[in-house]
Formats: C-alpha cells, sequence, structure tokens
C-alpha cells in the first residue's frame, strides 16, 4: 500500500459489494471494510484467513472459502469491484483467460477490476541472479506457470469484455542502493522479503531444480549482494478495467 500509494487505483461510488479475490491473511478486506463501512467486503481463498474472526465481528466483511482455479461460486453482476493480488505463482498460465471470464461475468455492468501482479524474473541481474532468474524458469515450468504472464493479461481482460484497460508500472528497488530514504525503506523491505522467499523456497527448487543445499544456499547468499551491486528491482504491474454498461 505504501509503495503504491492506495489500495486501490479505481474510482468507486458508493459500492455495496467488493471481492478480494486470493484474499490470503485478508488485510485489504479489513482496511477497505474501514474505507467503505457501508459495503459488503467478501474475501476468498482455498484457506480461510485467520483474521476472519476479526472481519466477522466487523459485520461487513465476510470469509469464504473459493477456488480461482475453477468457476466461482457467485451470480452474475454481483460486484461493483473485484481486487486480486500476486497470484502468479498459484495460477498456472493457461487458466488465467478463464479466470478474467469469470470477474467480467461477475462484475456489475459499470463495475471495475483490479489485478496487481509482477514479472518474475528480476530486473537488472547480474551474473548471479541470472542464475535465479533461469531457476525460476525451471520451477515455474514444472507448475505450468508462464514468467511473461503479465504481458498477457491486457489481451486477456479484452477478450472478456473489460473496457478502459489501464497498466501502471511500479519498479521497486531490492536492496538499499536507492538514494532516496523512503525508496532505501522500500528497498531494505523488499530485499527481507526476498531473503524470506529464498529460505522457504528452498526445499522445492533444490527439488525441482536439482541442485545442492549447499549450492543453493551460496547462490541465494550472493545473490543478496547482488541485488545492492547491480542496483536490482522487481517490476509491478497495476491493471485495472471497466466492465461495460
Amino acid at each position: 500500500k505504501q509503495v503504491f500509494k492506495s489500495n486501490i487505483h479505481v474510482d468507486l461510488n458508493e459500492p455495496t459489494r467488493i471481492l478480494e479475490s486470493a484474499c490470503g491473511v485478508g488485510l485489504w478486506s479489513l482496511e477497505m471494510a474501514h474505507d467503505y463501512p457501508k459495503c459488503q467486503i467478501i474475501g476468498i481463498d482455498v484457506i480461510k484467513p485467520i483474521s476472519s474472526s476479526a472481519g466477522q465481528s466487523n459485520g461487513s466483511v465476510q470469509f469464504q472459502y473459493g477456488d480461482i482455479l475453477k468457476p466461482l461460486l457467485f451470480p452474475d453482476n454481483h460486484f461493483d469491484f473485484i481486487y486480486q493480488r500476486d497470484v502468479a505463482t498459484v495460477l498456472p498460465f493457461n487458466l488465467w483467460p478463464n479466470l478474467i471470464s469469470e470477474f467480467f461475468r461477475i462484475t456489475k455492468p459499470g463495475g471495475r477490476i483490479q489485478l496487481v501482479e509482477y514479472d518474475l524474473l528480476f530486473k537488472n541481474p547480474g551474473p548471479i541472479l541470472t542464475k535465479v532468474n533461469e531457476w525460476y524458469l525451471s520451477a515455474a515450468a514444472t507448475i505450468g506457470v508462464s514468467p511473461d504472464y503479465t504481458e498477457h493479461l491486457t489481451q486477456y481482460m479484452q477478450e472478456a469484455g473489460f473496457k478502459d484497460i489501464k497498466e501502471i508500472i511500479h519498479d521497486i528497488p531490492i536492496g538499499e542502493w536507492p538514494e532516496t530514504n523512503l525508496e532505501k525503506q522500500h528497498g531494505y523491505l523488499y530485499k527481507e522479503q526476498m531473503r524470506a522467499l529464498f529460505k522457504s523456497m528452498k526445499k522445492w527448487w533444490c527439488t525441482e531444480i536439482k541442485v545442492s543445499q549447499q549450492e543453493y544456499d551460496q547462490v541465494c547468499s550472493e545473490a543478496l549482494e547482488e541485488f545492492e551491486e547491480c542496483h536490482s528491482s522487481a517490476r509491478w504491474k497495476i491493471f485495472t478495467a471497466t466492465k461495460p454498461i
């Protein structure tokens, strides 16, 4: 939210029903409930958020089971706004058109949609990060994920029927190499996020890409240094669109 300046990048006029798809822990839904207290907020995920009890006590937030790999269990023309963020690693590339078509079906005429995704490969990589990017490519292929999936989202939104499609790009630094204090803060936090990601993905990556744990640890350690040396960044993209009236 701090990096993107806001939770949403569309204009909403007294919405009555908002969906957060693949809501994770549900923080976005809870923040939107605070901003739109008269609006019903529904968050769906395959695992019910631990914050669901707090949300339900609010009265305007409801968390429920929902699998984005399957047709969504909502009626047509149901939501004023649909939001989804960071599902690249759980949604196979070939299912993106189906999901966006489902979003179109359940969005009200005149309703809005916002997708927030990122390019899987690091920008400005040195030799170590180039190797990590290659690992990403190999691992992603095993689960049907395409590293250039964001290049196709506008087309899928058009094919589904959405109009007024816009794309906003944010290049987020990884590390404390930027000059401004705010960007240094963003870069530090993102680098720590990458450190945690490397740790959490170790078992899977070592299995899928057939590297030893020792090599993996060494490459990840050097990658954290190379973020700083090469001024590397991650590219996030915000897609917004409208369902015609």
